[in-house]
């Protein structure tokens, strides 16, 4: 049956995922009936069952193996069952449910359990209630009375959980990337803006492991980072003496006293210490004197306030069941007055953790699965009254929480930044570091009509609205030709006013008073008074080569008073545009479109008969265009190849522009800048090869670039650019990822090769330590790939120190070249 699993140190419980899972038996001979390749289908199953026997740790291993297992035989519920089971236990639980919809209750006692945690996670919570119903019904007398508890709470959950979806909180939720989350869990974050530190919990190893391990194998350590969410995370000599052989993580920290608390402890009891800290070091740890620490329960976050209000979780005898807030207040340093429970009000018969109180000691934050909640941990604030008790927990609501866990949530210096951990689909492995950012915008939709002034008509026109301190058009609508109704969205408030224009009447220009609430919907009707002696004047804005419509903005000025008469914007879709003057004018025309220069015209109505002219203007561009070409070829037999190039600017990881290369190898692109330009060409069954192109001020405007690839075949070698690693660790340096991630992602697409990583240095210093580290930083990266989906089983690696340069050892060019990662396909 589905088990929680609790962390032995600080906590932490990994959803209800985490789980001990039935084993039902897949029809292997069927399976390997079905199989093109028995013998590989034999060592997939036999890697999968390893892996999923081994326990929630290792799910993510034997989730590789059964999709390719499902790929030929996706009708066994069994397997079905399985694949779920192990999404369920990974950062992507969403992806269970499709799984286990084709699997059934007769393969497992907790199938119900599983598809109703599967069904929660997919906000699906009517479909949840029912199988959790479903579960509870064929338990036994004695199982049923002891899951009473649990089954309330479950449909307590889908409750909460459908309302909270309905109203949404405006944030945006950041994880803080690869260098502080990893594969293992990490979480507890606190950061000290003193020192620009961040202090934080991980259950990384300190060495890399030669085989894949139990997310949960190692203990929790403390970790911190200096300067930026994108420094390498280290433990200094002082903190590495925090973290002896046992559990070690962040309690609390206390800004004023500059106290870092932490909590040590083995499987069953643990206890709050304290230690003074700065820039990762730390010293004169103390224990707490007082009523805080116990030696038969144990005691996890701690927070103090300004005022020395102080709060712990502890799962000791006089509360209201499982762990619980205790509050007492700190005489010094490390002395705490008597202890005392918050009642229950704020604790609950199930679990409270990760507590956190606002420095002026008004605010309670702490996570809970035992109040109202969407699934899992949720976090909750509290307010202090003015008779110093506090107030219903409220949930912080979607998507700060979400079926799954979240904890440990800390504010910043920053009010509209907090930190926490939490179990989110773009997530590493299992808990990872959060930023929470307040989303400030205002929100808010225009709506309206227009109409004659005297009869009341409604009319079709246009309505522009403009930002007051440039006059940038920043929405435009038109009436709808049924409705006669316009409609604009605006993301923020602002400084704007708005120009309607119809045919035939007077051009009205308007202030708009943007509210104060999000997603407000305004309504502004228009009267338009009609013109007694209308000129109009209209046209087309188009590119003057491409003749393709342009947005564009047109002036229309008074030549002889110098005065604005009317300012229009052309339709999107076709480059149209209309203004109806109140009289005859000699009129100047400016036509303003971004990257094209701008055209200016004159017209004198006062000598056109006609109550209108028609006028289109033909832009120039104004942009530079740089042209690349070459060819992409084999470099076996250099005969062309059909492939894709990505193109990506600086420090990005997604591509702004793609295009492919013809039948015959040959491509050809074009672009307005001068770059530079990585340019990443790809071809199926061949590894990719990246370049970086500039167009130079000395060079024309053309360029030709031509992409060798090397197929994928055995004894087959690249070099894999930009991996580095932090000078004498074998530390992967930020800068490495996107490109690691690019070779995982071709290794998952070719999963029939397997690869030998090796580690290569230059001749600087002894063999010895070049062979040792050259291998360490080699394991490095084959545990990276493993962490991104690519089998274990196809990944050796090696470290080759000196031994093979490719490049002379006497320059500093040559021996930066000899300081390389290389892949090499061996089957």
């Amino acid at each position: 049956m589905l088990r929680l699993f609790s962390f032995i140190g600080l906590i932490l419980i990994v959803s209800v995922s985490s789980i001990a899972q039935k084993n039902p038996a897949i029809d292997k001979s069927r399976l390997l009936e079905l199989a093109n390749d028995k013998d590989k289908a034999q060592k997939e199953f036999s890697n999968a069952e390893k892996y999923y026997k081994k326990g929630e740790g290792t799910y993510d291993e034997a989730l590789k193996y059964y999709l390719r297992l499902y790929e030929y035989c996706n009708d066994d519920v069994a397997l079905n069952y399985k694949i779920g089971a192990c999404y369920l236990g990974s950062s992507n639980k969403k992806a269970a449910l499709s799984y286990l919809l084709q699997s059934d209750a007769s393969i497992a006692k907790d199938y119900y359990f599983l598809l109703g945690k599967a069904n929660q996670y997919n906000y699906k919570y009517t479909e949840a209630r029912e199988a959790f119903e479903k579960y509870y019904a064929l338990q036994n007398n004695w199982n049923r009375s002891e899951k009473l508890e649990q089954l309330n709470q479950l449909k307590r959950e889908c409750i909460f959980g459908q309302s909270a979806l309905q109203d949404s909180v405006p944030v945006f939720i950041y994880n803080l990337g690869p260098v502080m989350n990893t594969y293992y869990d990490d979480y507890g974050a606190v950061f000290v803006p003193k020192d620009s530190t961040f202090y934080y919990t991980s259950r990384r190893p300190r060495k890399e492991p030669s085989h894949r391990v139990s997310r949960f194998k190692y203990n929790e350590k403390i970790l911190y980072s200096e300067g930026s969410f994108q420094e390498n995370p280290v433990e200094s000599d002082l903190l590495k003496k925090l973290n002896k052989s046992r559990h070690t993580a962040v309690a609390g920290y206390d800004t004023k006293k500059d106290r870092l608390y932490y909590y040590q402890g083995k499987e069953r009891t643990g206890n709050i210490y304290s230690t003074e800290v700065k820039r990762g070091k730390a010293k004169k740890q103390k224990d707490l004197n007082g009523k805080i620490n116990h030696i038969a329960y144990k005691e996890t976050s701690l927070t103090v306030a300004d005022d020395g209000a102080t709060y712990f979780i502890s799962n000791r005898r006089g509360g209201e069941g499982g762990k619980d807030i205790w509050s007492c207040k700190q005489k010094g340093k490390n002395r705490f007055s008597k202890v005392r429970n918050l009642g229950e009000l704020i604790n609950t018969p199930f679990d409270e953790e990760c507590v956190y109180v606002s420095t002026d000691g008004n605010t309670l934050y702490f996570s809970s699965n035992g109040h109202e909640g969407m699934g899992g941990f949720d976090v909750f604030k509290s307010e202090k009254l003015d008779n110093g008790t506090w107030s219903a927990p409220i949930n912080l609501g979607y998507p700060i929480n979400t079926p799954a866990d979240e904890l440990f949530y800390k504010e910043t210096e920053n009010p509209d930044v907090a930190l926490y951990s939490a179990v989110r689909a773009d997530g590493y492995g299992g808990l990872d570091i959060y930023k929470i950012v307040k989303d400030k915008r205002i929100p808010f939709t225009i709506s309206g009509s227009l109409s004659d002034v005297k009869t009341q008509e409604s009319l079709s026109g246009s309505v522009n609205v403009f930002r007051s301190e440039d006059n940038e058009l920043v929405a435009s609508s038109v009436t709808d030709s049924l409705t006669n109704k316009y409609l604009l969205s605006f993301e923020d408030g602002g400084s704007y006013y708005v120009l309607v224009d119809a045919d035939g009447y007077l051009s009205l220009k308007d202030t708009i008073i943007c509210p104060t609430e999000r997603h407000a919907e305004l309504v502004m009707d228009f009267a338009l008074e009609k013109l007694k002696s209308p000129f109009t004047i209209n046209g087309f804005v188009r590119d003057s080569l491409t003749f393709e419509p342009l947005a564009a903005m047109i002036n229309f000025y008074d030549a002889e008073a110098d005065t604005l008469l009317s300012r229009q914007v052309t339709q999107k879709d076709n480059g149209k545009y209309s203004v109806t003057l109140a009289d005859k004018y000699k009129v100047k025309i400016e036509v303003i479109a971004e990257d094209y220069f701008t055209t200016t015209d004159s017209i004198d109505a006062k000598i056109i008969d006609a109550d209108f002219v028609k006028k289109t203007y033909d832009l120039v561009s104004s942009k530079v265009y740089y042209n690349l070409s070459g060819a992409v070829k084999n470099a076996d037999d250099n005969q062309p190849l059909m492939a894709s190039l990505y193109f990506y600017r600086p420090n990005e990881s997604v591509p702004f522009y793609a295009e492919k290369s013809d039948s015959v190898g040959n491509y050809k692109v074009k672009f307005d800048e001068e770059g530079p330009f990585h340019i990443e060409a790809r071809a199926e069954g061949y590894f990719f090869l990246n370049d970086t192109v500039r167009f130079e001020e000395a060079d024309s405007l053309h360029k030709s670039v031509d992409f060798i690839l090397k197929p994928m075949k055995r004894g087959a070698k690249i070099v894999v650019e930009n991996i580095l690693f932090n000078s004498g660790k074998a530390t992967l340096k930020p800068s490495s990822f996107t490109e690691l991630d690019k070779l995982a992602t071709l290794l998952t697409e070719n999963s029939d090769i397997k690869i030998e990583v090796s580690g290569h240095t230059d001749n600087v210093g002894s063999a010895a330590i070049n062979k040792k580290i050259s291998k360490a930083r080699a394991l490095t990266v084959r545990n990276y790939l493993v962490t991104k989906g690519v089998e274990e089983e196809r990944l050796t690696y090696e470290g080759y120190g000196f031994d093979q340069p490719i490049a002379n050892n006497s320059t500093a060019e040559g021996r930066a070249q000899n300081r390389r990662v290389e892949i090499k396909v061996i089957e």
